[in-house]
């Protein structure tokens, strides 16, 4: 194990811990627009470029790659109605505005990947000489097994595992040139690959600063201050206590540190001379820079082991998921595959729709629900007018009672034996994979009689819905235990719930329209709630029969999912507990919104943090409160359309 070694890795393990010491002395302006901002950094702290001009000291990191880029890229396009536009994150932050009036499908912007120093991990990886560097060898090491892995297994994809590789491509990178532009670090830069690839991406570079500096004079503003990867943990358990966003954020943090302690061997050999805090910020940043500005598309270097990437001027647009006006693709023409894997082509912005002159041009970064996006992107996008958006409603009750209809005795309750504790894994894992199999069968049985045309059950669904959302997804809600089970299990537990999707409206105003979603995203859940009924069903009456250790039937759930129970009708048992996991999340939701409120304001009156760290945390609190509000108007929207089904002839049902 190299010196210091275990430190590094504890301190991963621990996560960032280092990275929420430093980041809570810089001075930051929150952006009021809830719009994916690019910092306006004090370019005091920046490196400079591999060419200096008199005025570059002078001038916004950002602003000088627009002009250096379309400098050395003769074959660049961009249309004289755009420009871009450098403003303090409080204002916007960094983006792209029209100065003229422009119509719709016009190209804007058009740049050759090969002029404008495009990053992606293949270009780099493919051209490094083997054992000069510890680090880039990892790395290569690390895509080619991924790799090999596609090639044998197309299911065994995994973009996070490339997505790590071009992390680590960009921190070394990064380092590298910080060491080169500094007086003090300047003779541990070695001749090689990396240094070579550092001066030539050196503009880009520049322009999303990875290592955070105090500068001379002035304040400095944190480049991501938002993400969670900064967040300590006291804010992600309180600020985010219920939500899918604290669920996202412990797995993205743990997952960075297993993956970073994978390269700290490597990180620490090839930079050595440094403090092993500037080294976490450089992994830290980037991971948090390759999260929200990477992408790719259909056409793009996500596909064939090739991998995303990171392309300049493009990435500074902003983020708009309701009305984006500006939309990007890959141009390739002929030898498409070729030229997509030596990164070749051209990438154009085209606007969707007519943009006014002082309009901003924006593209959607792609459909997520809240929790996601400011998962990966660090904010949460603000509600104007109506979009499609999610919460998670538990697939059973946390404790299920097993004799309803009888009153347990104090022996029985302190036994446990009139109650099943269903946060805990060994209870749960059967019932959801018995769930997901008889959603499957229902699919498969509705698919047979839709091609048979001898029914359709979901009839014609709403052409924008997103795809994400007419698949089945269970996913994992941090809770904390159960009341009766408590003291002998105090850790906390993992529920089960089914992700579901509505149309919502920033006025709560139902529409006929917005109806006919709310019931798509009932009847899209609706047969894994009637096969979660039928299997609660079968442990009552397990336990009612004496023999609690008696398995649930598979195929019972499957005609109870299908609809095909000749005997039952589940649907009402399916939306009762429906409704009940709904007001479960809508009261945990709103307890612990309250509570998020109250810690914050014990922090205020206690003078525990100095203005800079308060501003912070306060825009992280406004954060998860917009995540909070997300979730709920989704909870409340399908909880008022369940009641409308339950009693749609007392006022008529008017859509």
């Amino acid at each position: 194990m190299a010196p210091g070694q275990s430190l590094f890795a504890a301190a991963l393990l621990t996560v960032v811990g280092i990275i929420v010491q430093n980041s809570s002395a810089f001075a930051f302006s929150p952006s009021s627009q809830g719009t994916h901002f690019h910092a306006a950094t004090s370019s005091s702290c920046l490196y400079s470029s591999g060419v200096v001009k008199d005025n570059d000291q002078h001038q916004h990191s950002h602003s000088l790659l627009w002009e250096r880029t379309l400098e050395v890229s003769p074959d660049s396009y961009v249309n004289p109605a755009i420009e871009l536009s450098v403003r303090p994150p409080d204002e916007g932050g960094t983006g792209i505005l029209a100065v003229e009036d422009v119509k719709k499908d016009t190209v804007v912007l058009r740049l050759p990947l090969e002029q404008v120093g495009m990053i992606d991990a293949a270009s780099i990886l493919d051209t490094a000489p083997e054992g000069e560097d510890t680090v880039l060898d990892k790395l290569n090491l690390m895509w080619m097994e991924q790799v090999a892995k596609e090639k044998d297994d197309e299911d065994t994809q995994d973009d996070g595992k490339r997505l790590a590789v071009l992390v680590g491509i960009i921190a070394h990178l990064q380092l590298t040139r910080y060491k080169d532009k500094t007086a003090s670090t300047a003779h541990l830069v070695k001749e090689g690959h990396a240094l070579e690839q550092s001066r030539r991406l050196g503009l880009f570079l520049d322009a999303m600063p990875l290592l955070p500096q105090r500068p001379t004079h002035g304040p400095l503003r944190h480049p991501f201050p938002t993400h969670f990867l900064y967040w300590d943990d006291d804010e992600i358990e309180q600020l985010l206590q219920g939500t899918m966003a604290q669920t996202n954020a412990r797995q993205l943090r743990a997952g960075v540190g297993l993956v970073v302690r994978e390269w700290s061997a490597s990180f620490l050999k090839e930079h050595s001379g440094l403090k092993q805090s500037e080294i976490l910020n450089a992994i830290f940043s980037a991971f948090t820079a390759v999260l929200s500005r990477s992408f790719g598309d259909a056409a793009g270097r996500d596909l064939d082991g090739a991998g995303r990437m990171l392309v300049p001027l493009v990435d500074m647009l902003n983020h708009d998921s309701e009305e984006p006006n500006v939309s990007w693709k890959w141009h390739v023409g002929e030898g498409g595959e070729e030229k997509i894997k030596a990164g070749r082509g051209n990438v154009s912005v085209t606007t969707l729709k007519d943009v006014k002159k002082g309009e901003e041009l924006y593209k959607c970064y792609g459909w997520g629900p809240a929790w996601d996006i400011a998962t990966n992107y660090g904010f949460v996008p603000r509600l104007q007018k109506e979009r499609w958006e999610c919460s998670v409603i538990p697939l059973f009750p946390a404790v299920l009672d097993l004799a309803p209809d009888k009153i347990a005795t104090p022996n029985q309750i302190s036994k446990d034996e009139t109650s099943l504790d269903l946060l805990l894994e060994s209870n749960y894992v059967v019932l959801v994979k018995a769930v997901q199999a008889a959603v499957d069968a229902a699919n498969e049985i509705e698919a047979r009689q839709s091609s048979s045309g001898s029914v359709n059950k979901r009839g014609d669904q709403t052409t924008d819905r997103p795809s994400q959302l007419d698949r089945l997804e269970v996913v994992s809600l941090f809770r904390p235990p159960p009341a009766l089970t408590a003291n002998d299990f105090p850790f906390a537990r993992r529920q089960p719930c089914v992700v579901v999707g509505t149309k919502i409206g920033a006025s709560y105003q139902i529409t006929c329209s917005n109806r006919q979603c709310h019931r798509e995203a009932i009847q899209n859940v609706l047969p894994a709630y009637r096969a979660a009924a039928c299997a609660i069903a079968q442990l009552r009456l397990n336990h009612k029969n004496g023999d609690p250790s008696s398995s649930i039937q598979a195929s019972q759930m499957s005609s109870a999912a299908a609809s095909l129970d000749k005997d039952s009708d589940w649907n009402e048992a399916a939306k009762t507990l429906m409704r009940v996991g709904i007001n479960d999340r809508i009261q945990t939701i709103q307890r612990n919104g309250k509570a998020a409120n109250a810690w914050l304001g014990q922090i205020r009156t206690g003078h525990r943090l100095n203005e800079n760290s308060l501003q912070h945390r306060q825009f992280r609190y406004e954060m998860s409160s917009d995540i909070r509000e997300a979730e709920l108007n989704v909870l409340q929207t399908l909880d008022n359309e369940l009641k409308r089904e339950a009693d749609k002839n007392a006022n008529g049902d008017v859509c």
